[in-house]
């Protein structure tokens, strides 16, 4: 019986031996596993510029008017200058095209902007005192229009720009004579052009809209013009002719909402 099982017990062993031979075998003939595979995540997306846009803006003017007489006349003497600085709210519509170039980006614009701008300026008269005389200047644009280009540069979702081009402005121009209680006034409405000058900061909210802030400089030159309609108790004035220069400083909030292209 010992015999009986300790051959058992032996053939056992001879068994498990030659199953891990084998198993040491085939595994050996396994190829061997490759390295783990990597993941690399994607570039963050990069915001673009490129569309067209339209939008609005608010904020305020300040008007700069220089009058200066060019002609003596019984009010004023020739050189005799009149200074108006007008501040007030102006607001209005923009309209434009951006194309990306990264990180430049480069466009076109325009721009209409109300104005409620309006100022008067009282100047001293050649006449007497006794007579009750002054002489008033007033100026009121009605509304500004630009034409511009711009260049600017994306820093993915926040663009620098500059920008450059053409300015209209229709403007009412008002000299008023007082002479004891006598008023005589009257108004030119002119239409005049210069050009502009400013830049601004805009901002990506999402993909479509965008909030900037902007300033811009407007020049419009010197021009002259005749008041010749203007009469006192005395007589009339006369050919009153004024030379006024004339520029404006625009400080602007604006959204813009974009129509998106992709370049690719």
């Amino acid at each position: 019986m010992g015999r009986l099982t300790s051959g058992l017990l032996a053939r056992l062993l001879a068994g498990v031996a030659v199953a891990a031979a084998a198993s040491t075998a085939f595994a050996a003939d396994l190829p061997m596993p490759g390295p783990a595979p990597s993941y690399t995540p994607p570039p963050p997306a990069r915001y673009d510029w490129s569309g067209i846009y339209f939008g609005g803006h608010i904020g305020g003017g300040l008007l700069l008017d220089e009058v200066t007489t060019t002609t003596t006349t019984f009010y004023q003497s020739a050189g005799t200058q009149t200074k108006l600085s007008p501040f007030s709210v102006i607001g209005g519509a923009q309209a434009g095209v951006n194309i990306e170039f990264n990180p430049v980006v480069v466009g076109v614009e325009g721009t209409w902007t109300s104005s409620a701008i309006s100022g008067s300026q009282v100047t001293p008269s050649l006449l007497t005192a006794a007579l009750g005389t002054s002489q008033e200047s007033t100026s009121a644009p009605h509304w500004y229009a630009t034409a511009t280009g711009r260049v600017g540069i994306a820093i993915n979702d926040l663009l620098l720009y500059a920008k450059g081009g053409g300015a209209w402005m229709s403007v009412d121009y008002t000299q008023e004579v007082v002479a004891g209680s006598v008023l005589s006034a009257q108004i030119l409405t002119v239409n005049r052009h210069g050009y502009t000058v400013g830049g601004g900061i805009e901002y990506a909210l999402n993909e479509n809209i965008s909030a900037r802030l902007e300033y811009d400089y407007l020049d419009f030159g010197t021009s002259t013009y005749n008041f010749n309609n203007l009469t006192t108790t005395i007589g009339p004035v006369g050919a009153f002719p004024v030379s006024i220069k004339s520029d404006t400083h625009m400080f602007l909030f604006g959204a813009n909402y974009r129509f998106y292209w992709s370049k690719y």
